[in-house]
């Protein structure tokens, strides 16, 4: 996938109805991809007015921030082993979201959708990024860094 395709991907909401929410520990090596991902996205003009809620390891402690917003359609971004090659940006259906996280997260995104929608009928998109390694303390692979540039590349 590339950023012309993500764009098509949510051309049937106005962007003040979806909220972008950011995963993952800087500080394990590919886990931060969700982040470096989500970062770039919100500095992107397509996407002016959606909401960008930078969650990282803890995304219980920013949940209002979703409730609180306009936002309809809830993207969680993160690193997720979907079985692509790493660096690889792809969607993964919500029913599969617990299978594939590699994330340092507490909560599972499962349970943290189970919990938006008890307060309203969010639909929930699962954004991730196949990583290569996690191991603490390492930087994002280069396999990792170059999918990413290669997402917002490509024609």
């Amino acid at each position: 996938m590339n950023f012309r395709e993500f764009c098509v991907s949510l051309a049937s909401w106005r962007m003040k109805q979806i909220a972008f929410f950011g995963l993952g520990n800087s500080s394990r090596g590919d886990d931060a991809a969700g982040l470096v991902l989500f970062d770039r996205l919100k500095e992107s003009a397509a996407l002016k007015g959606a909401r960008f809620v930078r969650a990282e390891a803890n995304p219980e402690n920013h949940l209002k921030d979703i409730l609180d917003s306009e936002a309809q359609l809830v993207v969680f971004i993160d690193a997720g082993r979907f079985g692509g090659n790493p660096g690889e940006i792809n969607w993964v259906d919500e029913e599969r979201i617990d299978s594939v996280g590699v994330s340092t997260h507490a909560f599972s995104l499962r349970a943290i959708a189970e919990f938006l929608r008890l307060h309203k009928p969010f639909v929930f998109k699962v954004l991730v990024v196949q990583p290569e390694t996690a191991g603490f303390g390492t930087p994002l692979s280069p396999a990792v860094r170059r999918g990413v540039e290669a997402f917002f590349l490509q024609p």
